[in-house]
């Protein structure tokens, strides 16, 4: 709710006998906050707006300088007027603030020393800057019985103070109906009516929603410290692919809590549950800590030292007859081969292509996956498609969602999708005189006001109750639905073209009404007669409702948006998609588009595309599953490799194991760099452990195209090291900003990396380096106090521009004293302990440090088109064409096979947080989701397994019916979606036992 104002937008206003000029965008208690005065509130929040509840920022405003009586208003509920003239100061001001603070607290159990909330409570530091500082109460308090809410959160609700912020969070701003508020008046109840675990997946925020101790951390609370103990630095979320800002808390070099870092791009001031909780790994006993040697004459392993593991790693990558150590294998025998990770730094792939080469590089994805991300690049690169970012997602007026449930998949983009659904009833309050910030009224106004949003897809899903339009189809049917739109949409561009033309040479308008009907045939064939003139479809009467309608609300918007992703794996319902939001944005300008990818830094592997002779070079994983076997044909210049070196990647996720461990037999050396002992890890010859995220630093690239710098909280335990590190005496990279000068070279889209090269150069900016502990640091809690009273100084990581301790300058004064403004964990400010105290501001640092790099922005316009549809659907295996597909009906699909469709889930799909037991204990147990009447067709019956027998593999899963499903698909888990293929022959467990092959 912050806006950016030039000095002409702004007004005077007289606080205390103080002039300001400030926004007249905000209200009252914003102005002050942002001001730098300490005005208490509880109530308010600057996400949620204003509803005027807890009375707590009561100042007195006066109608002009001669007024000396004034009126007490309450300063989040008044807009901000030229000339204003308020006081904080005065007497009655002090007096209410005072008064109503003791009031609330009469029922609060005063448990500060047993809270975990203590010295991080909002609470607290509102109590301190009221003045109420003696308690008076002699009655008996209220009592109430506590809820289990699940694995995050833990409840104590004696604590509550009525402030309504988690019932407004939870039900207003996230959608979720599980969650309410019981009762009235001073006898309030907030919680579920049963208990039970919360099922929205931003339910983790009321712990810093919550301005008291009511709702906490409860994985938190498994490994508590007090917050000025804890060390903390700034990174990047590392599972789903939006690249959420951050902050990592450690003692005694464990990962203790995550915590949301704002970034008004991105996640603004909520993470989901996944975000917040799902960092268990990096704590894991089954975290890698030391090099691992297979024995094979004892079948045993070999503990290494980082010295002995190194000559190990250069002793497998020489040549048998080179007895010279520094005369690695060279690039050209293609005798060993590496496999990239989109779940590490994009330094690490860059390291392991320097030291293979590109062509003996595989991208740690299926092909298919390297196929879409490539498309998504290229669009990006050609800007055929303006990528937007989350916040501006959140200001569109309309979007059209194409098969992806980013409820699951970029939950902090369905979020923002939920609060563009109101911006409709905003705007309908704003012609009233209502600004956005007054969330009671406009929501009063409002009412079931909604913008525009279109979903199609195969299932329904979250956001399916906001939806104006929703089309429940299968795949195929959406290819059909998406064309029509494709074809509209050509048609009046056309028009348009057709209509300034006319206008240019001052001619009738209507004479180009009547066009003449030419059908087109192929996505391509629009794409490419955009370009020449050409006149596509003008019979609109051939379109179905649901195509004019979705065009129509597209058309309508002034910032429309196309959403989509890789969650279908499908390149052709991808294409479609791109050419939709390249034809709309041709039409309207501002019109925008987000793809979904599937982890935290996948989207880089579409730039390091092999481009030979204009053909592209997919090498993912299929094609390294070909290579090993010998099945490139005997034109392929490719050799057989004797090693292979696989980074951060459990090949078992992707690759049947027939087929994969076929394919490991015959590699002579298998060497894997990775933090966890996966599957993959334990076929190692050679185990070199990485760090966790908390460990690591370095780049990523979110799927809005944002470049960012994640820092290390940690320092490398044990023998952990990056896995760059591991390889720099084989690579000649000896640093991050070698690599990024190398990357720079080799593919010039990511040259902005070479802004993170200053690493080195941060601290030159002051004489201090930057504490990761608040000043209050006691020291007074070492955790090895049974043997030891005095605590160890704890290991600073290296290359950081943090100290791990207090001594360094602190978060609130890093913008005056430092080059950057990296703000670490210690969100602590005089009077404002509380994390809440950061939410005081916005995000004023202009620093790529902060706010990251938007790649594609920089990128060169291009009328070419960003990827050819005719060769994707020729690559694309098993694909139909439009006619086949068109005469192909679900009854025919189940008498041979159905089409599967993966079923995403927040909770199972991401590898790293699966090991978080809270995340775990969420996950469902998988089932074949399927309708009624295709279960019916197939002998199924609801709560029985079925045997499904995929084009890869084979499955057993319990069956689950779903009316609201299309009925022309069946859906299973994503991670066996992968597996199985997009085809799979379904029946009844029993009777096929003997069946369990592949289709």
């Amino acid at each position: 709710m912050n806006n950016l104002n030039t000095e002409t937008d702004m007004v005077s206003i007289t606080i205390d006998n103080k002039a300001y000029r400030v926004s007249p965008n905000e209200n009252l208690l914003q102005t002050c906050l942002t001001l730098g005065l300490d005005l208490p509130y509880f109530c308010w929040h600057s996400e949620l707006g204003s509803v005027g509840a807890c009375r707590q920022c009561a100042v007195k405003q006066y109608q002009n300088d001669e007024d000396k009586v004034g009126r007490l208003v309450m300063a989040c509920m008044t807009p901000v007027c030229d000339g204003m003239v308020i006081s904080m100061q005065d007497t009655q001001s002090i007096q209410f603030r005072q008064t109503n603070i003791e009031a609330i607290m009469t029922q609060h159990p005063h448990d500060c020393p047993v809270c975990e909330e203590g010295g991080n409570c909002h609470l607290q530091d509102m109590t301190a800057i009221s003045g109420h500082i003696n308690r008076r109460y002699t009655g008996k308090k209220r009592t109430h019985l506590n809820q289990y809410l699940g694995p995050m959160l833990n409840h104590e609700m004696n604590r509550c103070i009525g402030c309504y912020r988690c019932v407004r969070f939870y039900r207003d701003y996230c959608g979720g109906d599980d969650f309410n508020v019981f009762g009235s008046k001073s006898h309030l109840y907030f919680g579920r009516a049963t208990s039970g675990a919360l099922e929205n997946n931003f339910s983790g925020n009321l712990a810093e929603v919550c301005p008291t101790g009511v709702f906490t951390d409860k994985p938190f609370s498994e490994h508590y410290i007090r917050k000025w103990d804890l060390r903390t630095a700034p990174t990047i979320c590392p599972h789903c692919s939006l690249g959420c800002n951050i902050t990592v808390s450690e003692r005694d070099q464990k990962v203790r809590r995550i915590t949301n870092r704002r970034h008004d791009e991105i996640n603004g001031h909520f993470l989901c549950n996944i975000g917040l909780f799902g960092y268990e790994h990096a704590n894991h006993n089954e975290r890698l800590d030391a090099p691992l040697l297979r024995n094979n004459a004892d079948k045993s392993s070999v503990i290494l030292s980082s010295i002995e593991a190194k000559k190990q790693l250069a002793k497998l990558l020489s040549p048998a007859d080179s007895d010279d150590q520094g005369s690695y294998l060279s690039q050209a025998t293609g005798k060993c081969i590496a496999i990239g990770s989109a779940r590490t730094q994009i330094e690490n792939n860059a390291a392991l292509m320097k030291l293979v080469g590109q062509d003996n590089f595989y991208l740690g994805v299926p092909d298919q996956q390297v196929q879409m991300l490539h498309m998504l690049c290229s669009a990006y690169q050609s800007n055929r498609v303006s990528p937007f970012s989350i916040k501006q997602a959140q200001a569109c007026d309309a979007a059209l969602i194409i098969n992806e449930d980013i409820s699951h998949t970029a939950p902090r983009l369905a979020l923002a999708i939920r609060q563009m659904s109101r911006n409709l009833g905003v705007d309908n309050a704003a012609k009233l005189g209502l600004a956005d910030w007054q969330d009671g009224s406009v929501r009063n106004i409002a009412q079931t006001s909604r913008s525009p949003l279109a979903i199609i897809a195969s299932d329904t899903s979250q956001l399916s109750n906001l939806a104006t339009e929703e089309v429940i189809i299968s795949p195929d049917e959406q290819v059909i639905l998406l064309e029509e739109i494709q074809d509209q949409l050509a048609h009046r561009l056309e028009e348009t073209k057709k209509l300034n033309e006319a206008e240019r040479l001052n001619e009738n308008p209507e004479r180009f009404t009547d066009i003449p009907h030419r059908p087109t045939s192929s996505a391509a064939d629009i794409d490419s007669d955009i370009n020449s003139n050409i006149e596509p479809y003008a019979n609109t009467e051939s379109y179905s409702a649901s195509t004019q309608r979705i065009v129509d609300t597209l058309l309508t918007a002034d910032t429309p948006m196309v959403i989509t992703g890789l969650q279908s794996q499908d390149p052709t319902l991808l294409s479609t998609s791109l050419n939709i939001a390249s034809l709309l944005k041709q039409l309207k300008p501002n019109a925008g588009f987000y793809g979904v990818t599937k982890q935290v830094n996948d989207l880089h592997f579409g730039l390091l595309i092999k481009d030979e002779e204009g053909e592209e070079n997919y090498q993912g994983i299929d094609s390294f599953i070909t290579r090993v076997m010998g099945q490139e044909g005997e034109d392929s210049t490719h050799k057989a490799p004797d090693t292979l070196i696989v980074l951060e990647t459990d090949l078992y996720r992707y690759m049947e194991v027939e087929r994969l461990e076929a394919a490991l037999d015959a590699i002579d050396n298998i060497i894997v760099i990775d933090q966890m002992l996966t599957p993959t890890a334990q076929m190692a010859d050679l185990i070199l452990p990485s760090g966790s995220f908390a460990e690591s630093q370095g780049c990523y690239l979110s799927s809005e195209g944002r470049l960012q710098h994640g820092f290390a909280t940690i320092s490398g335990l044990n023998q952990r090291m990056m896995p760059w590190t591991w390889l720099s005496e084989l690579t000649d990279l000896s640093s991050p900003a070698e690599i990024h000068h190398w990357l720079s070279q080799h593919f010039p889209i990511l040259a902005p990396i070479e802004t993170f090269s200053e690493l080195a150069q941060i601290n030159l900016g002051s004489q201090f380096r930057i504490a990761s502990q608040p000043k209050r640091a006691s020291a007074r809690t070492a955790i090895h106090a049974v043997h030891d009273v005095k605590e160890q100084m704890p290991i600073s990581a290296s290359g950081t521009p943090f100290v791990q301790s207090m001594e360094g300058v602190e978060g609130f004064r890093q913008s005056q004293v430092q080059m950057i403004t990296v703000l670490p964990a210690n969100a602590w400010s005089p009077k404002w302990n509380s994390d809440q105290g950061a939410n005081r501001f916005g995000n004023e640092s202009h620093s790529p440090w902060t706010l990251g790099i938007t790649l594609f922005s920089q990128a060169s316009p291009s009328s070419q088109p960003a990827y050819s549809d005719e060769r994707q659907a020729e690559q694309e295996n098993g694909l139909q064409t439009n006619a086949s597909r068109k005469e192909t009906n679900s009854s025919e699909l189940t008498s041979v096979s159905i089409r599967l469709m993966p079923s995403a889930n927040l909770y199972a799909d991401f590898e790293l947080a699966s090991y978080s037991s809270p995340i775990h204990s969420m996950s469902p147990e998988p089932s074949l989701n399927i309708h009624p009447s295709l279960a019916a067709s197939l002998n199924l019956i609801e709560g029985e397994e079925a045997q499904i027998r995929g084009e890869h593999s084979a499955a057993r899963l319990m069956c689950t019916f779903n009316q609201q499903m299309s009925p022309d698909v069946a859906q299973v888990p994503n991670s066996l979606f992968t597996l199985l293929g997009k085809r799979a022959k379904i029946s009844p467990l029993k009777g096929t036992e003997d069946s369990d092959g592949p289709i």
